[in-house]
């Protein structure tokens, strides 16, 4: 994996907030150097996300990849730190009313992106293993390094893995000890519509890694790609506006350009540290008592 930074790149952005070594990663600072931004931010990264089937064009690493590109470049602009990227995530069966909109009959057993036709299946972890290791690294950066301000980088949309994610952020805010803040690396959010495999996630991870994307592997322009055949599908599907089984034109993974998700990334990053900056600048919201509920 790469770990330097070309200032030439499209979508680069600068180093103003990062050490003086030019590095943001926990894994390449000595600890006066994270002790330094403890005391200045104590503001720390953690992108995460599964190996996953994007299509036979992508790499498998697609969702943590693209976490850590947007966690290492917020952390240099907001002066954090970014811990390493956690390859892992969870998924379960998809409901039947998704199975009917991505083009199946609907009583299929189907988890995640792995449909029958794709050579290799993704590296899925349980619900339960999912967030006892998610809860072990919050607690090291906690407990064991004192930062206060956590916000995981996420890449990946399962709505399962989004429960898990929400469900320890609600966890460790009630406790008032750290603050605890998700987002995810897609143009628009919170409210953006990302597809799976498509353009907006081919264009950006070859802003980074373009040697790791083959869009040979996909059929000529002009022939429609099939959600089944290719386990890849557009937001617009995902979200039931689309049902005709086939990528939409507009999120079509062949017509992916460098500069445009270039662009993107850029675009993205600025979002998400104007969504950071709100979110450090108010006070957690009040959260209710514990107490027994009502029989």
């Amino acid at each position: 994996m790469r770990t330097g930074r070309n200032p030439s790149r499209p979508g680069r952005i600068p180093d103003a907030a990062a050490t003086a070594s030019g590095h943001v990663q926990a894994q390449f600072l000595r600890p006066e150097q994270i002790l330094a931004i403890r005391q200045r931010t104590s503001l720390a990264f953690l992108p995460l996300g599964p190996l996953e089937w994007h299509g036979p064009h992508l790499p498998l690493g697609v969702d943590p990849l693209r976490a850590e590109m947007a966690a290492v470049e917020l952390a240099r602009v907001m002066g954090g730190v970014a811990l390493p990227t956690l390859y892992m995530g969870t998924e379960r069966e998809r409901a039947p009313a998704m199975l009917r909109r991505i083009g199946f009959k609907g009583d299929e057993y189907v988890v995640g992106m792995d449909f029958p036709a794709c050579s290799l299946r993704s590296l899925y972890c349980s619900e339960e293993l999912f967030g006892l290791v998610l809860r072990g690294w919050l607690d090291l950066i906690h407990r064991s390094w004192g930062f206060r301000r956590i916000v995981i980088v996420n890449g990946h949309g399962g709505e399962n893995h989004l429960a898990v994610i929400n469900r320890l952020r609600l966890e460790y805010e009630a406790g008032g000890e750290v603050r605890v803040a998700t987002v995810l690396p897609v143009l628009g959010f919170p409210h953006g519509d990302c597809g799976h495999a498509t353009r907006e996630e081919t264009e950006t991870l070859m802003v980074r890694y373009p040697e790791c994307t083959d869009l040979s592997t996909l059929p000529r322009r002009g022939v429609p790609l099939q959600n089944l055949r290719w386990a890849i599908v557009d937001g617009d599907t995902f979200s039931g506006r689309r049902h005709t089984g086939t990528v939409a034109a507009v999120e079509d993974p062949r017509d992916a350009d460098l500069r445009r998700g270039a662009r993107i990334f850029t675009r993205t990053l600025g979002q998400l540290v104007r969504h950071l900056d709100a979110w450090l600048n108010r006070k957690s919201a009040p959260l209710p008592r514990r107490g027994r509920g009502k029989a």
